[in-house]
């Protein structure tokens, strides 16, 4: 009896421990060491793509700023002048002209294909007949390369051969002048553009659009919403998220758009399709001022990650009503 109350087995021990108080004490100690592991694990789990942003966007953003404050071209002595690069860009009419262009171009480009893609993503959801068919051609421009896309699409809208103005003609209207003409060569960009980007956001919209409990619709139909309120007060609140993702990746994707204004247009006629990186490449490799070049590539970034934060910043006051944002 002596050995068991001096060695009890262990439950009793425990018991005997909380009892005299050192499990509570030893709790924090364990807690704190607990948590301490936990903060190395996630120290250790997130530090290869941190690392990975380093390496691959935060020490380029800082070289280009760098040189952004340099005379940098190719053969000479390479100069530091200070603010003089982004005075002479603040100071050029043309540069406004085409800021204002592609903040224009962003916002009709975005906002065209989150409306395509959306109409497209409810007719598939509301049991579209040969709706595998549907989504098969809905995927079917990621299997084109980006430039053999635009470049059918240049020849589609070629004002002598193309097959848009044969429709058109034979219809009895005026042929369209789609790339000489400034308006019409940018609307010929923005419907490559849509074109090209509408497809993805659909399928993300559709994936999200399935998401929704069927018990919520049922319940709004029984309660007498029609259609469209079904839409605005279900549906859409649910496929918000999903939306809103959309609308920053397409937002930072038309900032940077290049390879569809080179192929279709070359930024013509004169500088009417020209957008911002459009004009750092002609700056840059044109005339070999990248010290200029650079500059011009910050005011991208810059207005990129405006445009970003005010999505994010309408996406977070959706989703989180009560939050201070």
């Amino acid at each position: 009896m002596a050995d068991w109350l001096s060695n009890p087995p262990g439950q009793y021990r425990k018991i005997r421990m909380v009892r005299n108080g050192t499990v509570a004490a030893n709790a924090p100690r364990q807690r704190k060491r607990s948590r301490t592991s936990e903060d190395i694990l996630a120290i250790t789990a997130v530090a290869p793509p941190i690392l990975l942003l380093l390496l691959f966007i935060a020490i380029p953003a800082i070289v280009l700023l760098a040189t952004a404050f340099t005379d940098y071209s190719p053969g000479i002595p390479t100069k530091f002048i200070g603010w003089k690069n982004f005075v002479t860009l603040f100071n050029s009419s043309v540069f406004y002209s085409i800021l204002l262009r592609n903040i224009a171009y962003v916002i009709g480009v975005v906002s065209l294909q989150l409306i395509v893609a959306l109409g497209i993503a409810l007719l598939l959801d509301n049991e579209l007949p040969y709706r595998r068919v549907w989504m098969a051609l809905l995927i079917a421009p990621f299997a084109i390369s980006p430039v053999v896309g635009v470049v059918i699409w240049k020849n589609l809208l070629d004002p002598s051969y193309g097959l848009v103005n044969y429709i058109i003609s034979s219809l009895g209207l005026p042929t369209i002048p789609w790339m000489s003409n400034p308006w019409t060569s940018m609307v010929a960009v923005v419907i490559v553009a849509v074109w090209r980007g509408f497809p993805f956001i659909a399928i993300i919209l559709f994936a999200a659009l399935r998401g929704i409990p069927m018990e919520v619709k049922e319940a709004a139909k029984i309660d007498g919403a029609n259609a469209f309120q079904i839409f605005w007060y279900v549906r859409l609140p649910f496929i918000m998220p999903a939306l809103s993702i959309m609308a920053l990746f397409e937002t930072i994707f038309a900032v940077r758009e290049f390879d569809t204004i080179q192929t279709m247009t070359g930024g013509g006629p004169g500088t009417s399709t020209s957008l911002l990186s459009h004009y750092l490449y002609r700056t840059a490799f044109g005339t070999f001022r990248f010290g200029m070049g650079a500059s011009v590539g910050w005011v991208m970034l810059a207005l990129t990650m405006l445009m970003a934060a005010l999505i994010i910043w309408r996406a977070y006051r959706d989703m989180f009503p009560g939050a201070k944002a």
